[in-house]
């Protein structure tokens, strides 16, 4: 005797399965997805507790072409912009490396890194030491440096920085570092660029920063200004582009050792859209402090 089984009964048995499967499936997705986070998660939590116990170990310090090979890989993506100082090896654990930077956008010159055995950098989630190489600000490339050799280097993007470390890879006896050409314009975090005049602007808005006050200038110049430079050529700017002369010739007179002055009297815009007239340099740096 044939059994029969009814449409029905056959179109309820396979949604049943159907219903079971996209479970099954479901389930292994998000497992999936979750073994993917929790993997992530551990690795994070690994480096940040390798890089703690490399930092509380006993270290030996250690000839900087003894590192891995593996870590001039980190030197050509963020850390592009720095060099090795000294490093440090705790055993069976990994390294500590002090760097330093020429790239005066970041908070501070110095910092440290920390690589794993095999010269991997590690990512370290302490906001103290990571805080030290926070950029302030950010260069409007191109910029100039004059070596010490007296010749220049153009940085026309940030993947340019290697060039300098390269310059001194080539020559190995200089222990100058390079002097960044002013000029130069920086964008800051609110978009607005900003043209510093010289060291003590560049000083000013590190100090803003370092103190989370706000990094635009308390004042700019009102153009048109100029400025007599060392050899007594006087430079007019009469508008923003110009500012690009006083860079050209410092680049062309790089063993100038005076400083350029600004031809006073001059008028000062405020923040706030108020101007002053200042009458000479005394009145000028005042005019800086009180910010």
């Amino acid at each position: 005797m044939k059994t029969s089984i009814s449409r029905e009964r056959i179109f309820k048995s396979s949604i049943l399965f159907l219903t079971i499967s996209a479970f099954v499936l479901s389930a292994l997705l998000f497992t999936s997805c979750s073994d993917s986070e929790t993997s992530e998660n551990e690795l994070a939590i690994s480096d940040t507790a390798l890089v703690e116990k490399i930092e509380s170990a006993s270290k030996v310090t250690v000839a900087i072409a003894s590192l891995p090979v593996e870590t001039a890989s980190a030197f050509s993506g963020d850390l592009a912009d720095s060099y090795i100082e000294s490093a440090e090896f705790a055993a069976g654990l990994g390294y500590k490396v002090a760097i330093a930077t020429d790239n005066q956008s970041r908070e501070e010159v110095t910092s440290d890194v920390y690589f794993s055995l095999q010269g991997k950098q590690l990512a370290d989630s302490n906001e103290k030491r990571t805080k030290r190489r926070s950029k302030c600000f950010e260069f409007v490339f191109p910029i100039d440096f004059i070596m010490p050799d007296d010749s220049s280097i153009t940085l026309n993007s940030k993947d340019d920085w290697t060039l300098i470390r390269t310059w001194y890879e080539e020559n190995p006896g200089a222990t100058e570092r390079p002097e960044l050409v002013y000029p130069v314009d920086v964008t800051i975090e609110d978009g607005t660029v900003q043209t510093l005049i010289d060291s003590s602007d560049l000083d000013a808005i590190k100090d803003s920063c370092k103190k989370g006050k706000s990094k635009r200038k308390c004042f700019k110049l009102v153009l048109p200004v100029s400025f007599t430079m060392p050899d007594a050529t006087v430079i007019d700017i009469t508008e923003r582009s110009d500012y690009k002369l006083l860079k050209e010739w410092c680049k062309a007179n790089p063993d100038a050792t005076e400083k350029k002055s600004l031809n006073f009297p001059v008028d000062i815009e405020y923040r706030d859209g108020t101007t002053a007239t200042v009458n000479d340099q005394t009145e000028y740096d005042a005019a800086k402090d009180a910010c």
